[in-house]
């Protein structure tokens, strides 16, 4: 099978990492066609979340990270590269719009995953 062919799913390509692929076959594959990975997601300008909206994760981050510890380098890795390509995202701040979390440290942080995601996007 055509390389190009095998990266296509239902015929499109995809968008983001293909899970039922191992990681180091889906890079191969992105990378050897970049011109299929779409670079159209608008992220967020600035924060949403309010000063005490921001005071209240900050202090459950902290008890998260007391009572859990953190997670494994390649799962906070996956975690950050969700967050790098959600609209939720802010570039030059690398924070959350909706939690006002900065996303480097809060995806070291071990604890359900959906509770950390406001938006519930991690997979791990």
């Amino acid at each position: 099978m055509d390389l190009r062919e095998e990266l296509k799913s239902a015929g499109v390509y995809p968008t983001g990492p293909v899970s039922a692929w191992p990681e180091s076959r889906n890079k191969e594959l992105m990378a050897a066609f970049p011109e299929t990975q779409k670079s159209e997601i608008r992220h967020a300008e600035k924060v949403k979340a309010s000063p005490l909206q921001m005071a209240r994760g900050l202090a459950r981050n902290a008890r998260t990270a007391a009572l859990h510890g953190k997670v494994s380098e390649t799962i906070r890795n996956e975690r950050y590269d969700t967050c790098k390509a959600c609209p939720a995202f802010v570039e030059d701040s690398k924070r959350c719009s909706e939690c006002g979390c900065f996303m480097e440290v809060k995806t070291w942080l071990n604890g359900n995953k959906d509770e950390l995601c406001p938006l519930k996007k991690w997979k791990n």
